[in-house]
């Protein structure tokens, strides 16, 4: 099943609920990915990449990641250029409650158009849900 799913209304970081894609992850053998293309001017000062996660999860190991997002930067053809982050079922906390990640800089990549692209990963038992708000390049 794919990872990239439509959620029902939940909390954002607000306290607005809201309907949008935000789910990856949450089914067992899950794989997906959202990307959002975009050019870094050549004269670009910064272009730092900065969003809130919220990792939820039934797996109870304290020491073992089975289910990843990975936070990536791709060419326009989809071809790997850096993982700027992984996370996993290790940093679950409480639905609603999102943490700050970033800044990633994104300053190597002046001059070109490129995927920032989050994708999910999860193992065949105890789903874990990875829900991303707020992204941004500033």
């Amino acid at each position: 099943m794919d990872a990239l799913r439509r959620c029902l209304p939940q909390p954002g970081r607000g306290s607005a609920q809201r309907r949008r894609l935000r789910g990856l992850g949450y089914y067992n053998y899950a794989s997906g990915r959202l990307y959002q293309q975009i050019n870094i001017p050549s004269n670009a000062s910064s272009a730092s990449l900065s969003f809130w996660l919220n990792v939820t999860s039934s797996e109870s190991t304290t020491t073992t990641r089975y289910d990843f997002p990975y936070i990536e930067v791709r060419n326009t053809a989809g071809t790997l250029l850096q993982t700027l982050a992984t996370y996993g079922n290790l940093d679950k906390g409480t639905i609603g409650v999102y943490a700050l990640k970033g800044p990633f800089s994104l300053l190597a990549y002046r001059g070109q158009t490129i995927r920032v692209q989050f994708r999910a990963t999860t193992d065949f038992s105890l789903p874990t849900s990875f829900r991303v708000d707020d992204v941004s390049v500033k």
